[in-house]
């Protein structure tokens, strides 16, 4: 019986919320707007009455990366057949908006429905921009003043721009693949005429290498917890249902886009992030298969026009990081008039909300998975780039395709993520986010992505390894043609699971290169972990996703760190944001033993009662005071014999939050 019900209720929501993924093509009657006596009393109509999303300017934790990772398309409105532009009341061009996830440095899925064989009709000829938003500081972008302050009379409306911290970076990019029937099938890899999904690529300026990317999920299935982000205008529209504001915006009257402001090309978009249930704080799951049109599984999520595209995301607990299972998806017209919601976004007034109640859907992960399979060698963050070589970490979990050609059986790790029993060892209590162990062989060696060195600059190299057989393992490290360890026996302590095999080295020659990772002949097969090169003597910034793998957050009296918040530097797009009683942790910069380490790193602010220091692999944390100076912290550490495991900050309750950049970890 229960199941029964729960049937009922999903085919009922779906036809009352499915409105809100339509994009293109969608028709439908034109409804009374609603009395007009209605109390006059503001809605935020795009923050989906804050019961759904929050606006999300700093991007923290596991779902930083699925955050940033986000970002925007715009589409030119065109006529079929001319292809002239649609242009609004004003004569300005018309466009819509959807999300894109990046699931490798220069390519990104989003709705086929967003980018259909109307609007984009020549994909190889046609540049489509899209939008990145940096993370921002709240009071540097006023946003709710500027919701607050939209008024006039449409289309000519008048509202305050957000402030001077709102940032954001566009791309061109084409689409490259196009799957679903009805939106006009374009090198799409295989039949799905059902499908909702398109592949964009956005060329050499490699957006996800700056920003993020997103693994692609390996199942998808019903009751997994999902999550979206997304991007929207914000404004706050008077509930008088004879304003203007609310026939021009609110109500999206018979689904016209010459009469809603949403489609003219004058709005600073704001990045948004689902939240799980208000009441209960359960997240928001996965639900049944939709019966037609679209191949897609409906969730509990919920958004409004320009929702489509964006990527719908779940957890992998192994991990420890958000993976993409498919793009919000549109269905088939035939519910239009089965429903009574001719709202620009949702409105759980008017169709009330719960769990087990669908609202959004994504196209299935099959059609994902499917492009992705496209993907090339040419695909991959650029070594030769400043600021990506010498601060090189190469994440395994999204870039191992690149060290084999063949198939790969990645090792299961020891213990659980997040470890938390007493017997973890220091190592594996600050490691995240969790990478596959990649199998070594005596004849089967590894080889790095190519970079650039420069010669006679110092380096630090270092890379986990765990042995497969009762034989030790013996790892050698080659550059090119210099030999950086020859035979070299992990490291570890007693019962780490993996031990380190680390050095420094001065290059003796500039140029790319390339570094092997190799085992002797008498060594035992093994499995390597957090491949890591940095430079010796250069600051690190976190402007590439690259140089913030490894950068974290432990809460007060959390024993496992979450990724760092993210915030504007005062001189850089990206600068980790410490708040009072938090510690800020620094791994994967390959800390070799027996060192001594001089610190320095850039503050937003002096501070008061600031403690810096190392975890070591043996439990202890050598620490000093290091106050700020005119923002900036210098410090010298001799720690022995000792092999450091990472680099942590400590600021005091209390403090004001502060903000870290430029790092630099040189050993002596």
């Amino acid at each position: 019986m229960e199941t029964t019900r729960r049937a009922v209720r999903v085919r009922v929501s779906f036809q009352l919320a499915i409105l809100t993924t339509c994009l293109v093509g969608c028709g439908g009657p034109l409804e009374s707007p609603g009395a007009s006596g209605t109390p006059s009393v503001e809605q935020p109509v795009q923050w989906a009455y804050q019961d759904y999303y929050r606006v999300e300017l700093t991007p923290s934790g596991a779902e930083a990366s699925s955050r940033l990772s986000q970002g925007t398309v715009f589409v030119p409105m065109l006529r079929p057949g001319t292809h002239a532009p649609i242009l609004g009341l004003d004569g300005t061009p018309l466009r819509y908006t959807c999300g894109v996830t990046f699931i490798s440095p220069r390519r990104a899925i989003t709705a086929a429905h967003c980018v259909d064989a109307t609007n984009v009709w020549s994909p190889a000829d046609q540049l489509l921009e899209v939008r990145m938003y940096d993370p921002m500081r709240a009071d540097e972008v006023h946003w709710e003043a500027t919701a607050r302050s939209l008024s006039g009379t449409f289309p000519r409306y008048r509202k305050t721009p957000l402030g001077p911290g709102y940032s954001t970076t566009s791309y061109g990019c084409r689409v490259v693949a196009r799957c679903g029937g009805p939106f006009g099938d374009y090198r799409c890899p295989a039949a799905f005429p059902r499908a909702d999904t398109a592949l964009l690529d956005c060329g050499d300026s490699s957006p996800g290498c700056r920003y993020d990317y997103l693994g692609v999920a390996g199942s998808e299935g019903e009751g997994v917890p999902v999550s979206m982000s997304w991007t929207h205008e914000v404004y706050t529209i008077p509930a008088d249902r004879s304003s203007d504001l609310w026939r021009h915006y609110t109500r999206y009257a018979g689904y016209e886009p010459t009469l809603n402001y949403h489609y003219y090309d004058a709005h600073q978009l704001l990045p948004l992030r689902s939240t799980p249930w208000s009441r209960s704080g359960r997240p928001r799951v996965s639900l049944g298969v939709t019966p037609t049109g679209t191949d897609a599984r409906l969730t509990e999520l919920h958004g409004c026009h320009g929702s489509s595209g964006a990527g719908i995301t779940q957890p992998n607990a192994a991990l420890g990081i958000e993976e993409l299972l498919g793009p919000v998806a549109a269905w088939a017209p035939w519910v239009f008039p089965a429903h009574d919601y001719d709202f620009l976004c949702e409105d759980p007034e008017r169709t009330a909300r719960g769990p087990g109640d669908a609202g959004l859907g994504y196209a299935r992960l099959a059609f994902t998975r499917k492009l992705v399979e496209s993907r090339s060698a040419s695909d991959v963050c650029d070594a030769q780039s400043p600021g990506l070589f010498p601060n090189l970490h190469l994440w395994l979990e999204h870039d191992v395709w690149l060290l084999r050609r063949a198939p790969l059986t990645p090792q299961a790790f020891p213990k659980p993520w997040p470890c938390v029993e007493a017997t973890c060892s220091a190592w594996e209590r600050v490691r995240f986010p969790n990478e596959p162990l990649v199998p070594l062989g005596r004849d089967s060696p590894l080889w790095l992505p190519p970079a650039r060195m420069v010669l006679g600059m110092s380096y630090r190299v270092s890379v986990r390894v765990r042995a497969l057989e009762a034989t030790p393992p013996r790892v050698t490290l080659t550059l090119g043609g210099q030999t950086l360890l020859r035979g070299a026996s992990p490291r570890s302590r007693p019962g780490e699971a993996a031990g380190l095999v680390a050095t420094t080295f001065v290059a003796d020659s500039g140029g790319t290169q390339t570094l092997k990772l190799s085992l002797e002949a008498d060594s035992g097969d093994a499995a390597v972990t957090e491949l890591v090169v940095v430079s010796d003597t250069l600051s690190q910034g976190f402007e590439y996703r690259s140089q913030r793998v490894g950068v974290g957050i432990l809460e007060p009296g959390a024993s496992v760190p979450v990724p760092a918040t993210w915030t504007r530097g005062e001189s850089s797009r990206f600068a980790a944001l410490l708040r009072g009683g938090q510690r800020w942790v620094a791994t994967r910069q390959a800390l070799v033993p027996g060192r001594g380490w001089a610190v320095a790193f850039d503050t937003s602010r002096a501070t008061r009662g600031m403690m810096c220091g190392f975890i070591t692999a043996d439990g202890r944390e050598p620490r000093m005071p290091c106050d700020a100076v005119a923002k900036r912290v210098r410090a010298n550490f001799q720690l022995g014999t000792a092999q450091p495991v990472a680099f942590f900050v400590d600021l005091p309750v209390g403090h004001p939050e502060v903000a870290l950049d430029n790092l630099r970890l040189q050993s002596r």
